[in-house]
C-alpha cells in the first residue's frame, strides 16, 4: 500500500490533550479499577466500574502521583508523590471515595521513600527510605494503626538495597541489592530466625540481574526474573528449604514482568521481541503455557482480578494511547474500558513505526524505529530527526509516544535507534556503552544518519538531533563532534561536562554511575574528551536547551553550563527552564511549552 494519504496536522496542544494512564489498582471487591491519568493536567486518581461506564476523578492533590495501591483488605489507596519532581517520594493514603489525605512518611521529607508491599491483612506496610545515609537506604515497616514505623534492617555499603516484597506469613523479607543496571541480587531475610542471606550472590564482574520476587501459596519459595548464565531474562523459582533456584521460564527475548494469580494457579508473563510485547500463561499445576488471545499491541501492565477470573490490562499501540482492558479468561473475551482519544488525535493524525536494521561500524546489528508520516514523498527533500532515547539503558518500542507523533505530525521524519547499551537485545549488547558514553553508540547513532539518506526520502541538508537525558547527553555529542551533519538542535535536560554530572547525581547513584560512566580521577582523560561543554566552540548549528529547575538526576547546573557557553561564544540558542518540574514534563502545561517551542525551533530551521 502507497503512503500517499496526508497526515491532517494538528496543533501541538492537542497531543497532550490525549490522556495518558500510567498505573492502576482493582478494588478488592472487583468492582472498579482506579487508575493515574493526566486528564485534568497532572497525573490525578481516577475509577470507573470493571465493566466499563462513567469515570469520576478521586484525586486533586497539588503534585503529580507517581505510583497508586490498594489496601488488601479495605477501601483505601495508598500512592506516592513528590515536590515538584525532586524525587523526595513521600507515601500517602486516602479512601478511595477521595476525601481526606494522610502523609505517611512524615520525619523522611528531606528522603526518597519507596512503597514495598502490603502485609496479608492490610494492617502494616514496608518501607525503603535514604534519610539515614543518602547512598543507601533503610527498610522499615510501619503499623498503620498507631502510625510508627519500626526499622527492619540497615544497609550501610554503596550499593544501593530496597526492599521488594514480604511473604504472606510475613516471616520472610525479600530485598533487591543494585550493583549496576544490569547487575544485582535477591536478598532474603528470615525474621523468625533473623537469618540473612544473598540467595543470587555472584561474582560481581559477571554481570547478573536479578529482580522482582514473589512468594508462592505456602511461603515456601519466590519466583523472581533473572538471566543467569543467559543472555535475556526469564523466571526462576527459589526454594527456601532446598536453598536452590529452578527455572520455571527462559524465552529467546528478555522477560519484562511477571504475575501471578491471587489462588496461585497461573503464571502470566509478558516477553519483549524488538519493542514488541507478547503476554503468555502457564498453568502452574500442570505446567501447560500458551499465548493469550489478544491483540497485538504493547503490553505496560497486566493484574488478575481477586477472584481470578479476569485479567485487567493496561496496553497501547503506536497508534493508540494507553487504555484498560478487561479480559474474561473463561469466556476469552475482550473488553476495552476507557477510550484515551476523546478530546485528542484522530488516528488519520498518527504514524506508524517500522522495524529497520543496519550495520554499525563494527558490524553490529542496529535495531531502529523509523516513523515516514503518510502522503510522504520519496524525493529526497525531506527533513528529519534522529531521535536517540534516554537511560541510555532503555529501548525505543513499538508504543504510542506523543512525543514521536507531535514531530511525525508537524510532517518531520523520525528514527529512533537502539543503539548499542539499550535495553532488549541481551546483556552483552547492553554492556558494551559501560565507560564508552560518547563512544561506540555515537557511531551507531551516525549510522542512523546513514540509514536515513539510503531511504530516498531525506534531504541531507535538512537534519536536526532531539533528545532528553542520555539522549540529550548524545545530542550534545552529536553536535560538538560531527557538527556539519545537522541544521538544528535539541537537548531536552541532557549532561553536558561528565565532571560535573558525576559528581551531581544523587548520592545513592554514585557508585553505579563510576562502574557506568566513569571515575573522575581514573577516567580522568577519557570524560574530558567525552565531555560536550568542552567542544562548544564547535557546534555550527542553532541549539535549544530545555532544563527543570528541581531535575535531581542532571541537575540545572549542567544545561546553565552550556547556555553560558553558547552566550559566550555568541552561537544562537534558546533556553527554556521549567520552574515546576524534575527529570522530565509530568504537567501537561509543561508539555505544551516544550513542543509548541520546539516544533517552531524545528520549522524555522528546517523548513
Amino acid at each position: 500500500m502507497k503512503n500517499t494519504e496526508k497526515v491532517k496536522r494538528y496543533p501541538v496542544e492537542k497531543f497532550f490533550a490525549v490522556r495518558t494512564i500510567s498505573g492502576f489498582t482493582i478494588s478488592p471487591d472487583n468492582k472498579k479499577i482506579f487508575y493515574i491519568s493526566n486528564t485534568t493536567g497532572s497525573p490525578q486518581i481516577w475509577s470507573i466500574p470493571i465493566d466499563g461506564g462513567w469515570t469520576d476523578q478521586v484525586s486533586t492533590w497539588k503534585e503529580s502521583i507517581k505510583m497508586l495501591q490498594h489496601f488488601p483488605k479495605s477501601n483505601e489507596l495508598i500512592f506516592q508523590s513528590d515536590d515538584k519532581g525532586n524525587e523526595n517520594m513521600q507515601i500517602f493514603r486516602m479512601p478511595d471515595s477521595g476525601v481526606e489525605v494522610a502523609h505517611l512518611t512524615k520525619g523522611f521529607e528531606d528522603s526518597q521513600c519507596y512503597f514495598s508491599t502490603f502485609n496479608k491483612s492490610g494492617t502494616h506496610f514496608l518501607f525503603s527510605t535514604n534519610k539515614r545515609l543518602k547512598h543507601n537506604f533503610d527498610v522499615y515497616i510501619q503499623d498503620l494503626k498507631t502510625g510508627k514505623s519500626k526499622l527492619i534492617k540497615k544497609f550501610e555499603d554503596h550499593y544501593p538495597t530496597l526492599a521488594d516484597t514480604m511473604s504472606s506469613d510475613e516471616r520472610y523479607i525479600t530485598f533487591i541489592k543494585v550493583y549496576g543496571n544490569i547487575n544485582s541480587d535477591i536478598l532474603l531475610l528470615d525474621r523468625k530466625t533473623n537469618k540473612f542471606t544473598n540467595i543470587t550472590e555472584h561474582d560481581l564482574s559477571v554481570n547478573v540481574s536479578n529482580s522482582g520476587s514473589e512468594f508462592d501459596k505456602n511461603n515456601k519459595g519466590f519466583y523472581y526474573i533473572s538471566d543467569e548464565g543467559r543472555e535475556f531474562k526469564g523466571i526462576k523459582y527459589f526454594d527456601i528449604a532446598r536453598k536452590t533456584s529452578t527455572w520455571i521460564i527462559r524465552e529467546k527475548w528478555d522477560v519484562t514482568g511477571f504475575k501471578i494469580s491471587k489462588d496461585h494457579t497461573q503464571l502470566l508473563w509478558i516477553i519483549n521481541k524488538n519493542g514488541s510485547s507478547t503476554p503468555k500463561i502457564m498453568n502452574l499445576k500442570t505446567g501447560k503455557a500458551g499465548n493469550l488471545k489478544l491483540p497485538k499491541g504493547h503490553y505496560t501492565d497486566i493484574k488478575f482480578t481477586s477472584d481470578n477470573k479476569k485479567l485487567v490490562i493496561l496496553s497501547d499501540s503506536p497508534l493508540t494511547p494507553g487504555d484498560l482492558f478487561v479480559y474474561d479468561i473463561k469466556l476469552n473475551k475482550l473488553k476495552q474500558i476507557t477510550n484515551s482519544l476523546v478530546g485528542g488525535v484522530s488516528e488519520k493524525g498518527l504514524t506508524k513505526a517500522s522495524d529497520v536494521f543496519y550495520e554499525s561500524f563494527d558490524g553490529l546489528k542496529i535495531h531502529a524505529l523509523l516513523y515516514i508520516p503518510k502522503g510522504t514523498r520519496k524525493n529526497g527533500k525531506n527533513p528529519a530527526i534522529v531521535w536517540p532515547h534516554g537511560g541510555p539503558e532503555h529501548q525505543e518500542i513499538h508504543n504510542f509516544s506523543k512525543y514521536i507523533q507531535v514531530m511525525t505530525n508537524a510532517g518531520y521524519i523520525v528514527i529512533a535507534p537502539n543503539f548499542r547499551g539499550s535495553t532488549g537485545y541481551g546483556k552483552t549488547f547492553q554492556k558494551k556503552i559501560y565507560k564508552d558514553w560518547g563512544g561506540a553508540e555515537f557511531k551507531d547513532v551516525l549510522g542512523s544518519v546513514d540509514y536515513l539518506k539510503k531511504t530516498g526520502y531525506v534531504d541531507p541538508k535538512k537534519l536536526a538531533v532531539v533528545g532528553g537525558s542520555f539522549g540529550g547527553f548524545m545530542c550534545m555529542t552529536c553536535v560538538t563532534r560531527r557538527p556539519d551533519i545537522w541544521k538544528c538542535a535539541v537537548d531536552v535536560f541532557g549532561p553536558a561536562n561528565l565532571f560535573t554530572f558525576i559528581k551531581s547525581v544523587p548520592e545513592h547513584w554514585k557508585k553505579g554511575v563510576d562502574e557506568l560512566v566513569g571515575n573522575i580521577e581514573k577516567d580522568k582523560a577519557m570524560l574530558k574528551e567525552r565531555s560536550p561543554i568542552f567542544f562548544i566552540k564547535n557546534i555550527k548549528c542553532p541549539l535549544l536547551v530545555v532544563q527543570g529547575k528541581h531535575d535531581p538526576r542532571v541537575v540545572e547546573a549542567e544545561s546553565v553550563q552550556i547556555v553560558k557557553e553558547m552566550k559566550r561564544r555568541k552561537k544562537p540558542h534558546q533556553y527554556i527552564l521549567l520552574e515546576d518540574e524534575g527529570h522530565g514534563f509530568s504537567k501537561v502545561s509543561n508539555q505544551i511549552i516544550v513542543f509548541e517551542n520546539m516544533i517552531n525551533f524545528l520549522d524555522k530551521y528546517l523548513r
